[in-house]
């Protein structure tokens, strides 16, 4: 998976998605009777609502920014064909002798995604802070022969387990997922365009954890990845989606460093950093927000000789500032994100 946020329009970076989900714990009873704090609770709670509103479209910015030619079509009328489900089984061990590059090319592989999103907020002195994720079994498919945008791909989310703790609303929202299916092209540097989803509105849910699996394989160069080859990449997007429009650019480094042994299987390991700053506003029932804030993260992903991706891990930081005008406040959010990717039997 391109488990570092972001890439977006023509780089060839090793990371994908960061999908941020921000959600407030309730406050402690008549806290803002303290002297202090004299914020009345119904603005409080508008805040809040605003802030987790705001925070979800930054989410939405790192999980499918994209803009141009790459940026995916409007879903119509879902019809499903026996393409877009396969039946997947486990892909042997490569074996012969090691190539001079590795391309993505046809494979049917399961795979385990597990997100834990930890978000900090603090509003008139109360630091409020959230644990999440869930783990998401998902089956990618890609087949051939690549046409003139690239391989014919799909992902099918198996099943969606959250994590203790994860609020109700979030949880309904991923079982909501259980079997949908995002269908479109891999290009050969790994992204996955012109996805059309089988439920437009279930996935949306599904972007604040994952994204829409534009991003879910590592990025590599157009003409293979060698051994040895680093490349930086600096990406700009625009994402507008759910009356909000958020910018991002991302200063991305990655290197295939070695070969070694991933999974029982002859693998290169991609290291990668980034960096990468956000802004944009929105409106959330009729009221609007501003999001500005910087990030950083770090990855590490492994693609098998055969062009299999054999998953991951991932971990990224952000510091975003909220400003909700008509409450006349600036709230400070700080989000870390943990992914981990492993293949299925």
């Amino acid at each position: 998976m391109t488990i570092y946020p972001p890439p977006v329009g023509k780089q060839n970076s090793a990371y994908g998605p960061t999908a941020p989900v921000s959600v407030v714990r309730a406050l402690p009873p008549h806290w803002e009777q303290v002297a202090d704090l004299r914020i009345p609770r119904t603005t409080i709670m508008t805040a809040r609502l605003h802030v987790t509103a705001a925070v979800l479209a930054a989410a939405c910015a790192s999980g499918k920014a994209g803009s141009g030619a790459n940026a995916a079509p409007t879903p119509g009328p879902y019809a499903p064909t026996a393409s877009e489900a396969p039946a997947v089984q486990p892909a042997a061990p490569s074996g012969g002798p090691v190539p001079a590059s590795v391309r993505y090319g046809p494979s049917a592989v399961r795979y385990l995604v597990h997100r834990r999103l930890h978000i900090q907020q603090a509003f008139s002195g109360q630091q409020q802070a959230q644990d999440l994720g869930a783990q998401l079994f998902v089956a990618a498919a890609i087949t051939g022969p690549a046409d003139s945008v690239g391989y014919p791909a799909t992902f099918l989310v198996d099943s969606v387990i959250a994590d203790s703790g994860t609020p109700g609303p979030i949880v309904e929202s991923l079982v909501r997922a259980r079997r949908l299916v995002f269908s479109g092209r891999v290009v050969p540097r790994g992204e996955f365009l012109n996805a059309v989803s089988s439920d437009s509105a279930v996935a949306q849910s599904l972007i604040q954890v994952l994204g829409n699996f534009r991003d879910f394989l590592p990025r590599i160069p157009a003409d293979g990845l060698k051994p040895g080859a680093s490349w930086v990449d600096t990406v700009e997007a625009t994402q507008k989606a759910s009356g909000s429009e958020i910018s991002r650019r991302s200063i991305i480094r990655a290197t295939a460093a070695a070969w070694e042994q991933h999974a029982a299987v002859h693998s290169l390991r991609l290291e990668g950093t980034a960096t990468y700053q956000l802004a944009g506003a929105g409106q959330n029932a009729g009221q609007p927000f501003e999001l500005s804030g910087t990030g950083d993260g770090a990855s590490v992903s492994f693609i098998a000789d055969d062009g299999r991706y054999l998953g991951g891990e991932s971990r990224d930081s952000a510091n975003l500032t909220i400003r909700l005008p008509v409450q006349g406040v600036a709230i400070p959010v700080i989000q870390v994100t943990r992914t981990t990717v492993a293949v299925l039997p």
